[in-house]
């Protein structure tokens, strides 16, 4: 049904209960109806408004539906670069469940918004993309390449949308512009090297007790640092009520396998977890969050938190990075004599090849005492001593006996 105000202005009736204002007009000698408002939303008055100045734009031989769709655009185009990110994040990372969104969160939070944030998307230049990466390559060559990834992949979905009109990082490559080609790192920690970190952490008041208490627990359970930080207490069992003792159920949800994991927990370990729990209070997690987050990024303490309070470390070490602990363990278990195969099992990584697929074992007890040896031989570093025989090395003193 329609409603005529005169001079092409229509009130079309469309449903029971939704109308619109419409103005019809002829281009070419050809009929056309452009929608202005919905009505109760757009008054008579502010429709007779549009419809004035929508016949002025006739009068100057302008295509409504064009200039329509060029305002829109430009509108889009308005938006600032945050808008761009947190749109291209839900719909790209957690829309399509890509597993650990914390990473690409991360580095937003860190390098893209605090830089760019409040700058229109559509006015973000080449120049500004290398400004925020010459930042970063320096000190941290993975995390620009990983950036420059996220910013390219930003730009793209803004294209694809309309949003930005080209893609400002659609010219860069990580080896040229970024950090370059990534080498595999190889630091690993020596036992005197161990030893001075938590000497110096002791003396370091500001670090806390539960950052602490996350270092020793990372290095004895060879986990990754994700998977420490986001646990909750639900997942342990500190009693030891299974057949095989204290545990951690890691879900596979969690890993970056994909796949289970049950963690045997050595006695010193479980003290070490009762401690951090009598810390964390009433908390689902093992490390709450300490300060408000509006951003609400994650649900547990920061992923960059213990990274932080360890730069403030004055330990004098050759540079080192919480992931390189996770190597550490490894040298260290090979350096006890435990099996490759138990190694890798304690580090949570698959066993390859035709290896992978038969060996189906989880070596759970022998990852027990594998374990056992090499938080002996933490405990030793921590206090600044070397007392602990490797395994190899203990049962050719059996045997001499």
């Amino acid at each position: 049904m329609l409603l005529s105000d005169g001079d092409g202005l229509y009130l079309r009736k469309q449903t029971r209960d939704g109308a619109s204002w419409t103005l019809r007009y002829q281009i070419a000698g050809r009929e056309h109806w452009l929608t202005l408002g919905h009505y109760p939303d757009m008054s008579l008055a502010q429709a007779r408004i549009e419809a004035r100045e929508a016949r002025v734009l006739l009068d100057k031989q302008q295509d409504l539906l064009a200039v329509r769709r060029a305002t829109e655009a430009a509108q889009r185009q308005r938006g600032s670069f945050r808008e761009l990110c947190e749109e291209w994040y839900w719909n790209e990372i957690i829309g399509r469940g890509i597993k650990h969104p914390s990473v690409p969160r991360r580095h937003l939070d860190k390098y893209l918004l605090p830089k760019l944030g409040r700058t229109a998307a559509a006015e973000v230049t080449a120049a500004d993309v290398a400004r925020v990466i010459d930042e970063v390559k320096g000190r941290a060559p993975t995390a620009a390449n990983d950036l420059l990834r996220f910013t390219h992949r930003i730009f793209a979905f803004g294209v694809r949308r309309r949003m930005v009109p080209a893609n400002p990082a659609s010219g860069f490559s990580p080896r040229l512009d970024g950090g370059g080609t990534e080498k595999p790192r190889s630091r690993a920690l020596r036992l005197d090297e161990l030893a001075q970190l938590f000497e110096k952490v002791r003396e370091t008041p500001s670090f806390g007790a539960a950052n602490a208490l996350a270092l020793k627990l990372l290095l004895a359970l060879c986990v990754r640092k994700g998977e420490l930080l986001g646990g909750r207490w639900e997942e342990f069992d500190l009693d030891g009520s299974t057949p095989h003792g204290a545990v951690w159920h890691l879900p596979a949800s969690r890993t970056k396998t994909a796949t289970a994991l049950d963690i045997p927990l050595v006695p010193e370990v479980v003290g070490w977890l009762r401690e951090l729990k009598t810390v964390a209070a009433s908390s689902e997690y093992l490390f709450p969050k300490r300060r408000r987050d509006p951003r609400e990024r994650v649900p547990h303490v920061g992923l960059d938190t213990l990274n932080v309070a360890l730069e403030r470390v004055p330990h004098g070490l050759r540079s080192f990075t919480l992931h390189d602990l996770r190597r550490t363990a490894r040298a260290h278990l090979a350096a006890l004599g435990i099996r490759r195969e138990v190694a890798e099992r304690c580090l949570g990584h698959q066993l390859r090849g035709v290896e992978g697929t038969y060996d189906r074992h989880d070596y759970f007890k022998e990852r027990r005492a594998a374990l056992e040896n090499w938080t002996a031989l933490l405990l030793e570093a921590e206090r600044g001593d070397r007392k602990v025989t490797a395994i190899g090395q203990r049962a050719e003193q059996r045997k001499a006996g």
